[in-house]
């Protein structure tokens, strides 16, 4: 019955927020209430994981550990990307910069 409560609502989030996602509206999709459902969301689906395989209801049961581990593994993903981002667009941005300006340089 868990499966139905945790994993329909969570399904439920998501659809509702990719449809203020599609809808365009950008104050709607930056805003803070609009992220936090998203990661409710995925979390009461990534705490159904081992349900959603057809394994066991018991957490710290062998099968059961498996839906522990994936919500760990999507939060650490997750927490990995959205570190690593700002700083990956910076060198993207400087070394963009350092092309166009050798660029520049060799046509002089």
């Amino acid at each position: 019955m868990r499966l139905i409560t945790h994993g329909i609502l969570g399904i439920a989030m998501l659809a509702g927020i990719g449809l203020i996602a599609v809808r365009g509206d950008e104050q709607a999709v930056g805003h803070p209430v609009v992220a936090a459902a998203y990661g409710a969301g995925t979390a009461l689906i990534t705490d159904e994981f081992a349900l959603l395989l057809g394994l066991q209801d018991v957490y710290w049961a062998k099968q059961g550990r498996l839906s522990v581990d994936v919500s760990l593994g999507v939060l650490a993903a997750l927490g990995t990307y959205l570190t690593a981002k700002p700083f990956w667009d910076e060198i993207a941005k400087v070394t963009r910069h350092h092309i166009a300006s050798a660029a520049k340089h060799s046509l002089l």
